[in-house]
């Protein structure tokens, strides 16, 4: 690992949610003793940490992870989805201003979660421009840098977002990231083992994974563009 690349993990919700999911969402949401356990290994590992961000805006971020942040001088990326602020179990527009006072830099996740391919017109200017806006009000400080829902973005995707002024996308592909514009992130799973946990930190993608990521990230980036409205 060379001082530009380093593991990114995403995070989502901790403890018991308290909102419905969506399908397949709860394998992403860990236990309040998992997440201390990473928090207690990220902080063991000094210049080798990963960048911890959180998707979504999960009430969990602020009544778990930011006193445990805190706690250890770690700070943390958060990918907020706009059109969840003050919903059940989610993040309200006041924690917004409490996460981004309390150092940590704020994200675009969207607006509604939904997927980025193939949006119209109305709906770029809704998930990327008003979302931003606003997120940006709340935070008091300039969006820079989104989180693509479910991990899934095109050529398009980039397109838009380098237009918008964006300096980054954060993904799901794995690996480690550089300061190249779309930047791989390891997603940590409840049903993880010790040992997964740790190749999620470490940013190590399984040699029986590397084809399988190396046609998927090839897929998603090479693709031609389609013609929308």
């Amino acid at each position: 690992m060379t001082a530009a690349a380093r593991p990114v993990i995403i995070l989502h919700g901790i403890g018991a949610p308290q909102r419905p999911l969506e399908p397949g969402e709860e394998v992403f949401w860990l236990s309040q003793a998992q997440f201390l356990a990473v928090l207690d290994d990220i902080e063991k590992m000094g210049p080798a940490a990963p960048l911890i961000t959180f998707d979504d805006g999960n009430a969990s971020d602020l009544a778990i992870a930011l006193p445990e942040l805190e706690r250890r001088n770690l700070k943390a990326t958060f990918f907020l989805l706009s059109g969840r602020l003050g919903q059940p179990g989610s993040l309200t527009e006041a924690d917004v201003t409490t996460l981004a006072q309390a150092g940590h830099p704020i994200g675009l996740h969207g607006c509604d979660h939904v997927d980025w391919r193939g949006l119209d017109a109305q709906a770029r200017k809704r998930e990327f421009i008003t979302a931003r806006e606003k997120l940006s009000d709340l935070a008091g400080q300039k969006i820079e840098t989104a989180a693509a829902p479910f991990g899934l973005y095109n050529r398009q995707t980039l397109q838009d977002l380098r237009a918008l002024g964006f300096q980054a996308l954060y993904t799901s592909d794995r690996g480690l990231a550089g300061e190249h514009f779309i930047r791989p992130r390891n997603c940590l799973e409840g049903g993880m083992t010790e040992a997964r946990f740790g190749e999620a930190l470490r940013g190590h993608v399984r040699p029986t994974r590397r084809a399988r990521r190396f046609l998927g990230v090839a897929r998603k980036r090479l693709l031609p563009i389609r013609t929308r409205s």
